[in-house]
């Protein structure tokens, strides 16, 4: 029972954090684009979102995408990883993160056109 606690405690937070991370910034009364730092290695975006440019077009790889391939490749490649406590929490936390992400209406959307030049 308290392990179930523990995962919806870490289902909500996740989530909560996540529509906290996502939700745009207001200064002044203006919207600035989000909360965390720009990281970007010449045409490879890491925050705040997986961001690849081409010449013509941004593969974009959104939370909820990367956070299930995470959650998934951990209970595959662990077959008794949900025995730890900690890996309870993370797999909660991250679900909560892929329920937020799924939904924005563009969640299935990986192809933008150029976004950044």
């Amino acid at each position: 029972m308290q392990s179930l606690l523990l995962f919806a405690v870490a289902l909500l937070v996740g989530y909560y954090l996540s529509v906290y991370v996502s939700k745009p910034v207001k200064k002044n009364g203006r919207s600035l684009p989000n909360r965390l730092p720009h990281v970007k290695f010449r045409n490879i975006e890491i925050l705040p979102c997986v961001r690849i440019h081409t010449k013509s077009k941004t593969i974009w790889f959104h939370h909820w995408f990367y956070l299930s391939v995470i959650v998934v490749g951990a209970l595959l490649l662990y077959d008794n990883i949900m025995h730890y406590t900690t890996a309870k929490a993370a797999a909660g936390a991250s679900i909560g993160g892929i329920i937020q992400g799924l939904r924005y209406p563009d969640r299935f959307r990986f192809r933008h056109p150029r976004l950044h030049k």
